[in-house]
């Protein structure tokens, strides 16, 4: 029997686009996400009959949920203007963990208008926004492609400061640097020749 894998909730990632820009632009990911939910309700009615119960369902019905940080970008500029002007919106909900044979990730795809956006400019903590989506029909599963870009965003490796010269092998070590779990940390030291100052920090207090 297959192992079963725990789904983390940070490799669920959305992508957002105004619907009658389809012809035109890819759909982008929403960007400094926070979180993201996708809620499925249907309710039944029971009928008493002489018979029995008779129970009716009703249609599907779905809300998404979704929230990131406030930032100068386009997506959030889409989100304003899909509310404000009841504009059809697409929005997928991706699974990073999950690929078919072909290589292409597992989504819920659908359209929605989005029925409120609720900004939030507390003094002490980054804006934030949360807007809910009311979906069109019924979400349709399926599996797609993206982009080496989009992956590359995702799934980046540790890269040194250093100028990149040649392809890179995203293994750690571009940029001269070396990926954390490759080193071992019990091994750290203080740099040899390190400065007066912070040796004299280290003692401050000790002897008066």
């Amino acid at each position: 029997m297959a192992e079963v894998q725990a789904l983390a909730g940070k490799r669920m990632v959305s992508y957002f686009r105004l619907l009658k820009n389809a012809t035109k632009e890819k759909a982008e990911i929403v960007p400094l996400e926070g979180d993201s939910s996708i809620s499925f309700k249907r309710s039944s009615k029971s009928t008493t009959t002489k018979s029995g119960n008779i129970s009716t369902s009703a249609g599907l019905t779905t809300e998404i949920d979704q929230t990131f940080y406030e930032g100068i970008n386009k997506v959030s500029d889409e989100f304003y203007d899909a509310v404000l002007n009841d504009e059809v919106v697409e929005y997928w909900l991706v699974n990073l963990d999950r690929v078919n044979d072909k290589g292409q990730f597992w989504a819920i795809y659908a359209r929605a208008k989005v029925t409120e956006d609720k900004p939030s400019f507390k003094a002490d903590a980054t804006a934030e926004r949360s807007p809910k989506m009311e979906v069109i029909g019924t979400p349709r599963r399926g599996y797609l492609t993206l982009s080496d870009y989009d992956q590359d965003m995702l799934a980046y490796a540790f890269r040194g400061i250093g100028q990149i010269t040649d392809t890179p092998k995203e293994d750690g070590t571009d940029g001269g640097g070396l990926a954390y779990e490759k080193n071992n940390p019990r091994e750290d030291t203080v740099p040899t020749g390190a400065s007066d100052d912070s040796k004299t920090n280290t003692t401050q207090g000790g002897n008066a």
